[in-house]
């Protein structure tokens, strides 16, 4: 007898409290660094290694991290990425004093975090066979890696404030992590994966997503298809990166504030563009229902990346050269939202082009967009540590940002089997 799928109702905000948590597991550290920055002597490049090791980690792993989501299924992967991330939280504290322990357990963290995404990216892709209907839950989920950073910094900047201890700020992030894992697994481990209700199944779109062929790996790589997409969303993480990591930095060390209210206020924007990204994944399902699908503009997607490259280009540079901190600040939370409206179509494209590999194409593509969220923290460090000042790593970001809106007149949103020849384009 099959196994009853788990709910929709259950994996919504199951998943999307995990991308928070996973978001948030990595952004506090933050706050914990801006203490143990002063106790060890850190400096910003040591501080930017630091960072950028739990990138590596999380880059590294991408592969084989949507792999794992494909074909272990969203119910494991969910349960085994969670409980195995919170673990190298919780043993962080313990790496303070060794800098080479702390580069370990921050790879380590990162490569538990890689198949998180891939995880409910395939919930998503299984569960809702229309293309006129994934962006927005795909946005809602999503919409956890800006509330995460905000709820990351904001409680361990309470933590911290109410004990005084960063080891703490771990303790506690680690046991909400084991808690939500086990609470999942109990619920899921009698259950089959997320599937379309059976209605939804017999469509002809849903057919034809099940019968899309898989391509090898080599033609996933090799071929020109996908570079355009992997290239535009490069930029993304290597924006988004500085805010995550140097925000609070940023705030205490270049705009004179204390440490609990720059982890407050830094908290804001990200709660911010978290709303901006779930607006926006309503809004590409509202033109998709009005076929505006097609063209270089592509409004159901490609339009918000153009949409998002603006409202982060112009409010950054504002926010690098003003001398107020309020206007700062403001610019950034206006900035942010242009990151986010820019992030909210790529996981839609992936389940648009990929729809029997999409955990393997999204590792790939973030694979290559966490080169430049690798390099980000250490690369802003540097630069920070020679000018003085954080307007330069900013003006790159814009670059990178405007660059990469660019490269994604580029892509093409047919099934992958059919871009490459595996299979005929349908008659028009």
């Amino acid at each position: 007898m099959a196994r009853r799928p788990v709910s929709w109702s259950v994996c919504l905000p199951v998943f999307f409290v995990g991308n928070m948590l996973l978001w948030a597991d990595r952004s506090n550290f933050s706050v914990a660094a801006a203490v143990w920055s002063k106790q060890y002597a850190w400096t910003p490049g040591t501080l930017g290694i630091l960072l950028s090791a739990f990138s590596l980690g999380y880059c590294l792993m991408q592969p084989f991290g949507g792999w794992i989501g494909d074909r272990m299924g969203p119910r494991k992967t969910i349960a085994l990425t969670c409980a195995g991330w919170s673990f190298w939280v919780l043993v962080t504290p313990l790496a303070a004093t060794s800098t080479g322990l702390m580069v370990a357990f921050r790879a380590l963290l990162g490569v538990f975090e890689a198949p998180y995404t891939s995880g409910y990216l395939v919930a998503v892709g299984k569960a809702i066979p229309s293309e006129n209907r994934r962006a927005a839950p795909l946005n809602f989920l999503n919409s956890g890696a800006y509330v995460g950073p905000a709820i990351g910094v904001l409680f361990a900047s309470l933590i911290y404030g109410a004990t005084k201890s960063p080891a703490m700020v771990f303790v506690v992030f680690a046991v909400v992590g084991f808690v939500l894992a086990g609470g999942w697994w109990l619920y899921a481990m009698r259950r089959a994966d997320p599937a379309p209700p059976p209605v939804d199944a017999e469509t002809a779109e849903a057919k034809a997503r099940t019968a899309d062929q898989t391509l090898p790996l080599r033609s996933l790589i090799f071929r020109g298809t996908l570079w355009p997409l992997f290239l535009s969303w490069t930029a993304l993480p290597y924006a988004n990166y500085i805010f995550l990591t140097w925000l609070p930095q940023y705030l205490t060390k270049y705009r004179h504030l204390e440490i609990v209210q720059a982890g407050l206020l830094s908290s804001v924007p990200f709660f911010v563009a978290a709303l901006a990204l779930i607006a926006s994944g309503f809004v590409m399902n509202w033109f998709a229902d009005r076929g505006w699908k097609g063209g270089v503009l592509a409004a159901h997607r490609k339009s918000m990346v153009y949409l998002g490259a603006l409202l982060f280009a112009v409010p950054t540079l504002i926010a690098a050269t003003t001398e107020s901190t309020a206007l700062a600040i403001g610019m950034i939370t206006i900035a942010l939202v242009g990151l986010a409206v820019y992030a909210g179509p790529f996981l839609a494209i992936v389940t648009d082009i990929a729809p029997n590999q999409m955990g393997l194409v999204f590792g790939l593509m973030n694979f290559c967009g966490l080169v430049g969220g690798t390099l980000s923290p250490f690369i802003s460090g540097k630069i920070a540590e020679a000018t003085g000042a954080f307007v330069a790593p900013l003006q790159v970001a814009v670059v990178l940002i405007v660059i990469g809106a660019g490269l994604m007149t580029l892509v093409s949103l047919r099934p992958l089997s059919e871009q490459t020849g595996l299979v005929a384009a349908p008659a028009a």
